[in-house]
């Protein structure tokens, strides 16, 4: 081993040697939630920082884990990411008597899968990646034994991730057959029918991750019945991972142009039946959790909408993804703050009166999950729409924007229930959890109206 293999994985190491830490202490001390939860996000922290100093280099493992602008990056959010959701986890651990060092480090080695995914120069390194993301999260959401259906939705996770997992291993397998390489460069030069099959079949899986219409009936029951801060963190780490890979991978297909066009139609399919059925089905929803579990869901296909345009759309996607990490924590970091675990929207009323605060950022969050003005939401989906249209896809950004006009609807049901007068679920006091949807709500203002430093740092972002 090298000091450039060691610089390639030293994030990794970071946060699966952060997860042996908490597991290895909780043996020995006796601590509480903010312990674990705090010492989990040091770590989460200790990682992103990590990445940003050492920086881009020379690749790892003879070219198996990238040290590219783009793992660099995503490294940063997924650390980032971990550290908000961890935060989120304090106040709400010891109430919902969940262990707290457990799902501290059960975050911490989810977190190095994802981000392996993320960095992974090799199919089989993608396949391990995948699995240590997967793995800790089938886990945590049947972690909550109050929950309704809890073990059914773990056990429905776990199988279905088990079938897509095996899909993915399957398209290597032919990839392998076809190429006598399982480097992600060689996909360049599967252009045998076998080859397209295995092509197909690790687009299949990773599609199952991202949550992307048809591979998507895992994420509401899953996301429902999981620990609040556990959702947050698989519903923005997962697809960071995910589409990290799909972008690594569809740069490989389409560089030679042979099999470019279908990778691109496949995509642009996909990104419109899963705009159309997440945000038509998020509008009949009355559980709070749910209805954002469709909006992840949704926002999954806005980001397609520019892989599809491919590699040249990877400035407008890492920016989508930061500016959707940012939202979707802070959304589901609301839910922390009530004592129900699974709010409907009746529950929701007088939450102005009770925690004003709460429901101004609140209400910042969903006017960027919604794309609108003056939030970064709105850039980012420009900047998405603005790389589809390069691509000659102005028939699935013209879905996309009407698609977006659908979402406000139900958001909107989400803030008119919040002003509503009434006596819905108590609100927790002030806490972390708390200021982090504040910090979130400010960081997607802030983004908004000066967009330049994060526009400036995503252009590192290449594939």
């Amino acid at each position: 081993m090298t000091v450039y293999d060691l610089g390639a994985i030293a994030p990794l190491l970071v946060l699966a040697g952060g997860a042996c830490v908490v597991l290895l202490a909780d043996l020995v001390f006796r601590a509480d939630e903010r312990v674990w939860a705090g010492l989990g996000a040091a770590f989460a922290v200790a990682a992103a920082v990590t990445a940003l100093v050492l920086g881009p280099g020379d690749d790892g493992f003879g070219s198996e884990i990238r040290r590219d602008g783009a793992s660099v990056f995503f490294a940063i959010v997924i650390g980032a990411s971990t550290a908000a959701a961890l935060l989120l986890a304090i106040g709400y651990v010891a109430p919902a008597r969940l262990p707290a060092a457990e799902v501290t480090a059960l975050t911490l080695f989810s977190a190095s899968g994802g981000l392996l995914l993320a960095s992974a120069g090799d199919l089989l390194v993608a396949f391990i990646g995948l699995e240590l993301l997967s793995i800790p999260l089938y886990a945590l959401t049947g972690l909550l034994h109050g929950a309704r259906h809890a073990d059914e939705s773990s056990l429905k996770y776990f199988l279905l991730g088990a079938a897509a997992s095996a899909v993915f291993a399957y398209g290597i397998a032919l990839i392998y057959a076809s190429t006598d390489s399982i480097a992600i460069g060689s996909l360049a030069s599967a252009t045998s029918p076998i080859g397209l099959a295995g092509i197909a079949f690790l687009l299949a899986g990773l599609a199952f991750k991202a949550a992307l219409v048809p591979f998507h009936f895992w994420a509401p029951d899953a996301y429902v019945s999981a620990p609040t801060p556990a959702t947050a963190f698989m519903a923005v780490v997962a697809k960071v991972g995910a589409f990290a890979a799909l972008l690594r991978i569809g740069g490989a297909v389409t560089a030679p142009g042979v099999a470019g066009l279908d990778w691109r139609a496949s995509l642009a399919v996909l990104a419109a039946i899963t705009l159309v059925l997440a945000n038509l089905a998020a509008l009949g929803q009355s559980s709070l959790k749910r209805l954002l579990a469709y909006s992840s869901i949704a926002h999954a296909g806005y980001i397609c909408v520019a892989v599809a345009a491919g590699v040249v759309a990877s400035g407008a996607i890492a920016f989508y993804l930061v500016v959707y990490a940012a939202l979707t924590v802070g959304a589901f970091g609301v839910i922390t703050l009530l004592s129900n675990d699974d709010p409907t929207l009746d529950d929701l009323h007088g939450l102005a009166r009770r925690r004003p605060l709460v429901v101004i950022a609140l209400g910042v969050l969903l006017l960027g999950l919604a794309g609108l003005p003056p939030t970064a939401g709105f850039l980012a989906k420009v900047y998405v729409f603005e790389a589809a249209i390069g691509a000659r896809l102005a028939w699935l950004v013209i879905l996309a924007v009407l698609m977006s006009v659908v979402s406000a609807a139900y958001y909107l049901r989400v803030l008119f229930a919040c002003l509503a007068e009434g006596e819905g679920e108590p609100a927790r006091g002030p806490s972390i959890g708390g200021g982090v949807v504040v910090l979130a709500a400010l960081a997607i203002i802030v983004v908004g109206i000066v967009p330049g430093p994060l526009l400036d740092a995503v252009q590192s972002v290449r594939f």
